[in-house]
């Protein structure tokens, strides 16, 4: 599965990508090991965002034992080891507590769905092997489905990028720690 099969026309795209010495499969298995409360800065991050929600008691506690790629805010929409994960869905993160309860689609309904209020959004993980190892890239494409979400999750954009950027940073860094520390040493 492609982005493109997801969110053809982001409005807004991030991406980061980092080389890492050692080959896919331990790359793939180190990803699925980072937990949030191996990741200081994102849980920190996270915490701020979620804090509302915690506060007025219409949240859950941040489950920093369970995995990064577990606990992210879309749903996983493609697994293909050791490849590619990618997640799709609904969001209205500008709304203090999330906003509405989005419906679960899979990635053709996604796509085309046209509903007011809403950003869809799409992130993967591609590994892709290279001579020295792996390349793990992420990207995330939001679009917004009227012009009211596009401004909105615009102005919300302008205070979260900063963090959101430190969060796949700080991830990358992690799996290429861990991964080029179990990955065989060259002859």
């Amino acid at each position: 599965m492609e982005l493109d099969d997801v969110v053809p026309a982001p409005d807004h795209v991030t991406a980061r990508s980092r080389e890492i010495a050692a080959p896919p499969d331990v790359v793939w298995e180190e990803l699925h090991k980072v937990t949030l409360s191996s990741l200081p800065l994102s849980s920190v991050l996270i915490g701020v965002r979620f804090l509302p929600a915690l506060v007025m008691r219409q949240g859950r506690d941040l489950p920093l034992d369970r995995t990064f790629v577990d606990v992210l805010p879309i749903p996983l929409l493609s697994s293909e080891p050791p490849s590619e994960l990618v997640y799709g869905g609904l969001l209205q993160p500008w709304r203090m507590l999330g906003g509405e309860q989005a419906p679960r689609l899979d990635a053709a309904a996604l796509s085309a769905w046209t509903e007011p209020g809403w950003v869809k959004t799409a992130m993967e993980f591609r590994l892709t092997p290279t001579a020295d190892g792996t390349r793990l890239h992420t990207e995330t494409r939001v679009a917004a489905t009227d012009a009211t979400a596009k401004l909105l999750f615009s102005g919300y954009w302008l205070f979260v990028r900063t963090g959101s950027s430190a969060i796949r940073r700080e991830v990358l860094a992690l799996v290429a720690a861990r991964a080029e520390t179990r990955a065989p040493s060259p002859s």
